[in-house]
């Protein structure tokens, strides 16, 4: 899988998950979410999990952004306040973790 791009940070909980982690490295993708609680009413807050990916240098997946570089992997909890409070300030987060990320 090629993880160059990262689907999850353009989600509502993935920028408040990104905004939470900052500042992280260009390769660092979320790619694991998921609610905490047994039914929908307990859901409350999201687990995110992220990590730094590396470019295979060989096998199937040449080329692609698909390596998980040990010890990078991060989680967090994002409330739904926080991501409510992420879908109000909409690109404005991302882009200013995209603009950080170029700048390392």
């Amino acid at each position: 899988m090629d993880m160059q791009h990262d689907v999850f940070a353009e989600q509502t909980y993935g920028r408040a998950a990104l905004r939470k982690l900052s500042p992280v490295p260009e390769n660092f993708r979320l790619y694991s979410a998921g609610w905490l609680g047994k039914r929908p009413e307990d859901w409350h807050e999201m687990e995110v999990t992220g990590a730094e990916f590396r470019i295979a240098k060989s096998g199937p997946n040449k080329g692609k952004l698909s390596i998980l570089v040990p010890g990078t992997k991060r989680t967090v909890r994002v409330t739904k306040a926080e991501m409510r409070a992420a879908e109000r300030q909409g690109k404005s987060v991302l882009g200013k973790v995209l603009r950080q990320r170029q700048v390392r």
